[in-house]
């Protein structure tokens, strides 16, 4: 394949057989790269929009390689295994080439539109049974809008429909122009919290844009079908009744019909960890919460509400 002059990105992974992604069973692209900082992220080695090294001092097998060719001498071993001195290391990825216990690896992945459209073609024919396709996630798909576009366009050519899944924190225009695409069949559009306060604390941005684009994109008579909004729960933080009714009004405003709940869970605070950063620790709502949060847009809103047990 000729991949000469395509878009490329940082890919983080390529998730086959998702259900949780859009419907049917999908393949996600997880792009690296997001302008939020969100402080529950479940993906937090994707937020940097450029390489990093992962380590995983439990798959250490003491072998010394990557103290060898490290140039930046900035691994060592202890009783907990491999370490990393981040301040002198270069990111070279010399130790990952060579580490074959997968103790240090990289993040993501440099990937051609073609390189990745090649995996998410194999399994076109679940796709095709299931009412699939592709699913571009991130990191924020908006942070990559050339490459995102150019792969949905690449995979509707092959009949596979698509899927974008954003934070809606970016360019208005690009965010139009991706979800019009006529490969694109859905749109998860993540709300995290109502409050401007509430949002630039843990958050990292004003919440006022990313409520322009869901209001401009539910303006749209042909986009409008397409969204479900997609709820992260962190107690105490956006479970609170005055925090609910606030989104729901977003909803009902907007004519959405769709939405996800995604109570909280702690697989960040390990990836995190694991690229030398720390997340703080949340809760999710207990589930009796959950179940009255999940009525009240059912029942006050009339929106058909799934819960996904794990964000």
């Amino acid at each position: 394949m000729n991949t000469e002059g395509e878009p490329s990105a940082l890919v983080g992974s390529i998730q086959k057989f998702s259900t949780e992604d859009g419907p049917g069973i999908r393949t996600t692209v997880f792009l690296k790269g997001c302008p939020l900082k969100c402080a529950w992220c479940h993906n937090p080695e994707l937020i940097k929009n450029e390489q990093q090294l992962i380590v995983s001092p439990s798959n250490c097998i003491g072998c010394g390689h990557c103290v060898e060719v490290c140039s930046a001498h900035a691994i060592s071993f202890g009783d907990a295994g491999v370490s990393i001195d981040r301040s002198r290391c270069t990111v070279c990825l010399a130790c990952a080439d060579g580490c074959f216990a997968n103790a240090l690896r990289p993040v993501a992945r440099l990937m051609t539109v073609g390189e990745v459209l090649a995996e998410v073609e194999k399994d076109k024919g679940f796709y095709d049974n299931t009412g699939g396709g592709l699913t571009v996630s991130g990191g924020e798909v908006l942070a990559h809008a050339e490459f995102a576009g150019a792969l949905i366009d690449a995979a509707a050519a092959r009949g596979i429909s698509s899927c974008v899944d954003t934070s809606g924190f970016g360019s208005s225009r690009a965010l139009l122009e991706l979800v019009s695409r006529p490969g694109v069949t859905d749109v998860l559009f993540d709300i995290k919290a109502v409050d401007d306060e509430v949002h630039r604390e843990f958050v990292g941005v004003s919440v006022e844009p990313i409520l322009a684009n869901v209001r401009l994109l539910s303006a749209d008579e042909a986009i409008l079908p397409k969204i479900t909004v997609r709820m992260p729960l962190i107690a105490g933080v956006n479970d609170g009744e005055a925090a609910i009714r606030a989104a729901g009004d977003i909803v009902r405003e907007c004519g959405i019909r769709r939405i996800t709940l995604l109570p909280y869970h702690e697989l960040g605070i390990a990836k995190a960890r694991n690229i030398g950063s720390q997340q703080q620790e949340f809760t999710a709502p207990s589930d009796e919460r959950v179940a009255e949060i999940k009525r009240y847009f059912e029942d006050d809103v009339g929106a058909r509400t799934e819960v996904l047990g794990k964000l």
